[in-house]
Order: C-alpha cells, then structure tokens, then sequence
C-alpha cells in the first residue's frame, strides 16, 4: 500500500464530503456514487494518484464499476477482518483498491485498518499474520492498495459518521516495458 495527500485544496474536500452525506440522506447510493457525486472523477484525476496507478497497473488501467462509499457509523462495532476476494495469484499485479477519505479521519472515527503483507495469505490465520494498521488521514488523504489485503472498518468511538470511498482499479494490459 501507499498513502497520498492529492494537490487538491481543502473546499474540494469539504464539498465532497457535503455531497457524499446528501447523497446517504437519500439511501446508499452503493455502486452509484461516481454518478451522485461526479466530482469525485476529480481525485483520480490529480497527477499524483493518476501516476501511481499508471505505474501499478500500467498506463491503460481502468476504473471497475464496483465503487462504492463506506459509511461507518457512530457507534459501529466495526467489521472482521476480510479481503473483498480470493483471485488467483498473478506475478504482476492485476488490481489496486483505492481508499479516500473526504474529511478528516483519526483512530477514534474507525478507519479502514490493513494488514500490510497480509496479500500472501489466501486466508485468515489466528496469530500468524501481521498486526492491522489503522489508516487515518486528513481530508483527502488516498490510499493504494494490493487488492487482496485483509482489511476491515475498524470501531467508530466518536461522534460523528466516517465516509471512506473506495474504488476498484484493474490492468488491461500486461507491460512489456516499464512504465517510467
């Protein structure tokens, strides 16, 4: 995984995260959010995060429709640890999770914790795999991630709601060449 702060200013960030409530006050939007809030193009977008996942997945990488916003709430118990699937094993990689915050996120507000090298495990093993890190961040912060590390909402112990938008990436190609 890596973590960035796009070049994106602050009000960005807050208007999202306006939209991505009004859009909850209206039911989950689920797979929809891109259509509701189509500024959120703008994140993937920002130079940074579109050169890290030219450089993962290579420079024809496509958005996978399965995009959707998180909501932990106040009060959550949080999730088990998972990965969203099992996929065969590739020596490149063939998929990248993508996780955005649009507001600030500490530990107290249950944030998406990862098992870095958790990717190795095909399964979940009792004591055998590294401790969760919480992945927490201002405003915007965007997290790559191999797609098959264990992760999961962590226990919302403050007041307010945690949005986190996550978006699936995908290879079309494989390289024949590096990308840099």
């Amino acid at each position: 995984f890596v973590r960035f702060e796009p070049g994106l200013p602050s009000d960005f960030h807050e208007f999202i995260h306006r939209q991505t409530r009004t859009a909850f006050a209206n039911g989950n939007p689920g797979n929809n959010i891109l259509p509701v809030v189509p500024e959120l193009q703008a994140v993937f977008d920002e130079p940074r995060i579109r050169g890290a996942l030219t450089s993962i997945l290579g420079p024809d990488y496509a958005m996978h429709p399965h995009r959707h916003c998180h909501l932990n709430l106040s009060g959550s118990d949080g999730q088990k640890l998972h990965k969203d699937a099992f996929s065969v094993r590739f020596h490149r990689i063939q998929e990248a999770l993508v996780f955005y915050y649009p507001h600030d996120v500490t530990v107290e507000m249950g944030p998406t914790a990862i098992v870095p090298g958790s990717h190795y495990h095909g399964k979940q093993l009792d004591g055998d795999m590294p401790a969760e890190m919480p992945v927490c961040g201002k405003a915007g912060t965007v997290t790559v991630a191999h797609y098959d590390l264990w992760h999961r909402g962590t226990p919302n112990r403050n007041p307010a709601d945690r949005y986190m938008v996550k978006f699936l990436f995908t290879r079309m190609s494989q390289p024949h060449e590096p990308s840099w």
